[in-house]
């Protein structure tokens, strides 16, 4: 039994395997439930074309890389992002295994961060990363206390790694308050319009300066809210969410507002429910 075990491998609804520490928070859920945060994952899932080149910046252990590198399929690439060693080493693990399927995309794993700037930052854990590995953040503060421990990381920025003939289909964002600064080291992508759909938490209350910097840059934006059947799509707005128990809203910014729009909207679930099975 999973709960006894300080590892396990769960099979995804999409036919991969991820390793998973089922005591972690993220862990757990994948264990229990066989997903973690719904919401994203059908949003990725309904949102990312066969050879795309998508970009999994927070990529964790995998558990989004995976969704991205099965709806990519063999033509197409996902890019991660992982700063924390520790959790890197799980990343590449999964990753490894992946690699062996054929309906996957190409995988490449960057142990950093993204940002603004290209260079190194302090990274930060407190007691919460003991059962959390997702709550490490950057931060510019090098003080360091017996619960809270800094360690220093290479930082990139995407307008560096990515080619002017290339384009991005779908960029996941899960960065611990760092979304402006990873926004901010993409401005030649984004000025472009070389990035299609932008999927990113903010816990900032809207409108939140990654906000007002996407639609700037002619992004629109969406609150993403989840339904009985699928999400919704909430125009320049927040979703309701729980600011005490509930997980941190998500958002999508997309330079294509009607193919979101459509991509979302059929009822059923169709990263995991049945619509999977019957392609509706």
């Amino acid at each position: 039994m999973w709960r006894s075990k300080r590892e396990a491998f769960v099979q995804l609804p999409w036919g991969l395997s991820v390793k998973i520490n089922p005591h972690d928070t993220i862990g757990y859920d994948i264990a229990s439930q066989g997903l973690y945060e719904i919401g994203v994952t059908e949003t990725l899932w309904r949102l990312t074309d066969p050879g795309d080149l998508a970009i999994d910046a927070g990529a964790n252990i995998g558990y989004t890389a995976s969704i991205l590198g099965r709806r990519v399929g063999p033509k197409g690439k996902v890019i991660c992002f992982e700063p924390h060693p520790d959790v890197f080493d799980s990343l590449q693990e999964n990753v490894e295994a992946w690699k062996k399927d054929s309906k996957c995309g190409s995988f490449v794993l960057y142990q950093a961060a993204l940002g603004a700037e290209n260079g190194s930052a302090s990274l930060h854990t407190n007691d919460w990363f003991l059962t959390n590995r997702g709550t490490a953040w950057v931060s510019n503060n090098s003080e360091a206390t017996p619960d809270h421990r800094i360690i220093d990381v290479p930082i990139r920025n995407l307008d560096s790694l990515v080619s002017e003939d290339e384009t991005i289909g779908v960029l996941k964002m899960d960065v611990q308050g760092s979304e402006l600064g990873v926004l901010q080291g993409m401005t030649r992508l984004l000025r472009s319009h070389a990035v299609r759909d932008i999927v990113f938490e903010e816990e900032r209350t809207f409108p939140a300066p990654t906000h007002e910097y996407l639609k700037a840059k002619g992004y629109s934006v969406f609150g993403l809210q989840e339904r009985f059947a699928r999400v919704h799509c909430l125009p320049d707005a927040q979703p309701i969410f729980d600011p005490v128990m509930g997980a941190v809203p998500n958002y999508l910014a997309t330079i294509n507002p009607e193919r979101a729009k459509a991509r979302l909207g059929p009822a059923v679930w169709r990263s995991f429910g049945p619509g999977r099975f019957f392609g509706i």
